[in-house]
């Protein structure tokens, strides 16, 4: 999935669920940012010169190594679910004991886990788990690794997650072909539509036992879905993606005061950088490039603890800790010891 369902659907759901429209919004936030945070930072502190370090929930550069990945598309995008599922039926009769299948077990017990927090990071682990949850739809019958499984047709782009498959299991609104499949016309719409029942109902059944509704008030699926079912529109084919700019106006209609999301807003609030030379590039082959590394620095003027940013991070991490542990099992059946990859 996309910024249109990890940023602006998220935000929409969680609303009418019930939460708050902050809570709502730094759930969205978290849920996106899991896409955004790709750059490994230092952060130094100005009085102590005790330094920070970030984990990056994804990357931009899917040729690194694989035991690189496996630190990251497992965790965060492609959790692995039941190979036997009827979803997960190929024509070519293979399964795979990492292949992402959607509402699994796994995912669902980072939801429950994320509920569970401390106050202070809940709402990011809420958000960081719901992208995790949601993109167990929209990659489902992909492997978070390097692996022949991921083959779509004859393109040769790396058989890594679903790059084979380009956006095509990302976008709202959209019809494609998945022929490995043995039910292989996707309609991108029913996936989602599926996927944003299941995580209404998680924050639903969250928010009931937190006394958040009195009785017979607790909010009712259908009419969010006859809301989303009209913000979404058509499905379409090929290879573009029209009607992207109409569908995110008709999500802010529905969510007015959620802005439109800036991946630097949570970062610029904590951290000041200090330019030596030229700004870092952290993207393509300008980043190999730098000779003066920026540097980074926590505000004076806030307490990091109580950044966004910060709790973001320390939220992510929270999360990894708890993915490795529930995958290590799986990765046992493999010969793979995914705490020391």
């Amino acid at each position: 999935m996309d910024i249109e369902f990890h940023y602006w659907m998220t935000g929409i759901i969680a609303k009418e669920a019930g939460f708050s429209e902050q809570d709502a919004a730094t759930i969205a936030y978290s849920s996106e940012f899991v896409d955004e945070n790709d750059v490994c930072l230092t952060i130094e502190d100005n009085t102590t010169g005790k330094k920070y370090y970030n984990f990056i929930s994804q990357t931009m550069n899917i040729l690194k190594p694989k035991d690189k990945l496996m630190q990251i598309y497992p965790i965060f995008h492609f959790v692995p679910g039941e190979p036997q599922a009827e979803s997960a039926r190929r024509r070519d009769g293979k399964m795979h004991l990492l292949n992402t299948t959607p509402d699994n077990e796994l995912a669902n017990d980072m939801m429950s886990e994320a509920f569970k927090s401390t106050e202070d990071m809940r709402l990011y682990r809420i958000g960081i788990a719901t992208h995790t949850y949601v993109d167990t739809w929209a990659h489902q019958n992909f492997v978070g690794w390097y692996d022949n499984f991921n083959a779509v047709g004859t393109n040769i782009l790396p058989n890594i997650g679903h790059a084979d498959g380009k956006h095509h299991p990302d976008w709202p609104g959209h019809r494609w072909d998945d022929e490995r499949l043995v039910n292989h016309e996707i309609n991108n719409n029913l996936r989602f539509l599926s996927a944003a029942k299941r995580l209404f109902e998680h924050y639903c059944d969250h928010l009931e036992a937190q006394g958040a509704y009195k009785v017979g008030s607790r909010p009712q699926w259908s009419a969010l879905e006859n809301k989303l079912c009209v913000a979404m529109g058509p499905v379409t084919s090929g290879d573009s993606n029209p009607g992207k700019d109409a569908r995110i106006a008709r999500y802010r209609d529905m969510f007015t005061s959620l802005p439109k999301f800036d991946e630097e807003t949570w970062f610029d609030d904590a951290i000041k950088t200090v330019i030596r030379g030229r700004e870092d590039s952290h993207e393509g082959f300008l980043s190999k490039l730098t000779i003066f590394e920026d540097k980074y620095y926590w505000r004076d003027d806030r307490i990091r603890e109580d950044t966004n940013w910060f709790r973001f991070q320390e939220a992510i991490k929270a999360h990894e800790r708890l993915a490795l542990n529930k995958l290590a099992p799986i990765f046992k059946q493999l010969d793979v010891d995914i705490h020391n990859v």
